[in-house]
């Protein structure tokens, strides 16, 4: 059970991995270093360009994120099938991975459309959160559920995170579509948008503020999570944990877009910027999924499972 546990982990630092190389292959232009799928170039092993080889890369990475989460959910079968915490997200998984091969698929087919795009990072995020669910889910079985007396206020938590997910999810929907439409560089300076507070007439323009705006927005939900896990910190030894990761992620989140416009959307700060939005995602998820579970249970209070318990 501890190894399925920790290969539901592994599973979530890989598809944490994969999104920052889908990021880094649109940062650099490779989206289209592979024109056809799942061959490039026509052969299995593409040729000796840059962008294919990004691209590509790109292809393998997902691929093993693919056998990690089928390998997941079937270890789960095996080990935690009475547990539907953990066997209905593990199984979820499955088809929401084909799902999101075949949108990459499609990008590639129809040339990058930003829409699909937004859609296939937005799909990213979901499956990071149900093999977090899994994840998270596992231990909480082995670790024997919550106290009684954590359950109401994990779940005043778990609420406050869920409205922040959905708030976000036009966050990071608007950021991937901003990101392929060419409407990143539309806005000189930051936080205005060429000296004024509103866009012009200019549909990038419009289309780059809205993003901003969106992002400003979350700070709202976002501070209503931070202040509700602090005031439980007393019950929920998570509490802090909580606050200060959302915290802390969300204003690096806003420092490196900053800065992504101010020098141009280099490279390694476009991939940052994703990367933190998807840590951020992630922070958010466990929160809700701790929430709703309850699963931080000081380790003393709950009997070790039969395979570890002292003879």
């Amino acid at each position: 059970m501890s190894a399925t546990r920790n290969l539901a982990f592994i599973t979530v630092a890989a598809t944490l991995i994969l999104v920052g190389v889908g990021v880094y292959v649109r940062a650099t232009g490779s989206g289209l270093g592979c024109p056809d799928w799942p061959l490039c170039h026509g052969g299995v092993v593409p040729p000796a360009e840059q962008t294919a080889v990004i691209e590509f890369t790109h292809r393998v990475v997902a691929a093993v994120v693919g056998v990690l989460v089928i390998a997941t959910a079937v270890f789960a079968w095996r080990h935690f099938r009475g547990t539907p915490a953990v066997l209905w997200p593990a199984l979820a998984a499955v088809p929401l991975v084909g799902i999101q091969g075949g949108l990459g698929a499609l990008t590639v087919w129809q040339e990058l459309p930003p829409e699909i795009v937004a859609t296939h990072l937005l799909l990213a995020m979901a499956i990071l959160t149900v093999m977090a669910a899994t994840a998270l889910g596992m231990l909480n079985e082995m670790r024997g559920g919550a106290a009684p007396e954590e359950r109401e206020a994990a779940l005043r938590v778990g609420q406050r995170a869920v409205v922040t997910l959905v708030v976000f999810a036009a966050v990071v929907w608007m950021g991937g579509y901003l990101g392929e439409s060419g409407g990143s560089t539309a806005c000189e300076g930051w936080p205005l948008c060429s000296g004024g507070v509103f866009p012009g007439a200019d549909d990038q323009q419009i289309t780059h503020m809205v993003h901003r705006y969106l992002a400003a927005l979350l700070v709202v939900p976002l501070a209503w999570v931070a202040l509700a896990a602090w005031r439980e910190r007393g019950t929920l030894r998570w509490g802090p944990h909580v606050t200060a990761t959302v915290t802390m992620l969300y204003l690096a989140q806003v420092g490196i877009g900053a800065l992504n416009v101010l020098y141009t959307f280099p490279d390694a700060l476009t991939v940052t910027h994703t990367v933190l939005a998807s840590l951020l995602w992630l922070s958010l998820s466990a929160a809700a999924l701790l929430g709703f579970s309850g699963q931080a249970v000081p380790r003393e209070d709950v009997p070790l499972p039969r395979a570890e318990a002292p003879a």
